[in-house]
């Protein structure tokens, strides 16, 4: 953290982190900032994985933060959703999974469910520091309330907000994000799934594949670090001590709606 925004590079793990110093970004001038968010971007190319780690951040989640890589670099299991089943979580046990393994903590929403190893599939040996009735809980989905709006057409469409997806990083949980979303849109009769991607973490990659389309790219966010390490909304750049690098807003249409 010494130098000015240091980037580490491994070609081997394909994996690109950058350091973000507290100081050296209030020493930031308005054209630097004005990049600041495709630059994390730019860094993805060539099929990169790329992290932007605040010291701030480091300070608050070193530990996560050192899990988290390690697992990208010697690779978690991989468990396939069909051995898995969907439940409803109740919202006491979705912040508990969710503050142990998101960046961000538990993230609140309206409805909660859980991707759980069932007694059939157990055999498999697939374990987790979490359960829901005695059942391995693998990664949870949290979606906010659904919203009704108006398309350019003049139909009405239903839209979930799917607000936060936590995964055991230990494990690789390969179609599970699909898994939730279908059971959700199932569940709900929803049209369309929205969502949003941390730029400082993820290209969005994983939604695109499954064939969500990104619509647009939020604008960074200024922020005071307090003394308790914890960032509040600062009055504007030229008073910050941080910011963040925006979201990717993506959107999935379900069976095909329009």
């Amino acid at each position: 953290m010494q130098d000015s925004f240091p980037i580490w590079k491994s070609k081997e793990n394909s994996i690109i982190i950058q350091g973000i110093c507290l100081a050296e970004f209030k020493c930031m001038d308005s054209g630097k900032l004005m990049g600041f968010q495709q630059e994390i971007v730019n860094l993805r190319v060539d099929g990169f994985s790329a992290f932007r780690i605040w010291e701030d951040v480091w300070n608050q989640k070193k530990k996560w933060i050192l899990n988290f890589l390690t697992f990208r670099i010697n690779k978690p299991i991989s468990i396939f959703a069909r051995d898995t089943k969907v439940v409803i979580l109740e919202e006491k046990d979705a912040q508990k999974f969710a503050d142990k393994n998101h960046l961000l903590g538990f993230l609140k929403g309206k409805t909660y469910l859980a991707c759980i190893v069932p007694p059939h599939r157990q055999f498999r040996n697939i374990q987790s520091e979490f359960d829901v009735d005695g059942n391995p809980l693998i990664a949870i989905a949290v979606f906010g309330k659904d919203r009704v709006f108006k398309t350019e057409d003049g139909n009405s469409q239903i839209s979930a907000e799917l607000i936060q997806i936590c995964t055991d990083p230990s494990v690789r949980l390969v179609g599970g994000i699909t898994k939730l979303i279908s059971f959700y849109a199932n569940m709900q009769q929803v049209d369309n799934v929205m969502t949003y991607s941390d730029l400082e973490w993820s290209g969005g990659m994983a939604f695109q594949k499954i064939g969500f389309t990104n619509e647009l790219k939020t604008v960074p966010l200024y922020f005071n670090v307090v003394e308790n390490g914890k960032r509040v909304l600062a009055k504007d750049y030229k008073t910050a001590d941080a910011c963040n690098s925006g979201n990717i807003k993506s959107r999935l249409l379900i069976h095909g709606k329009k």
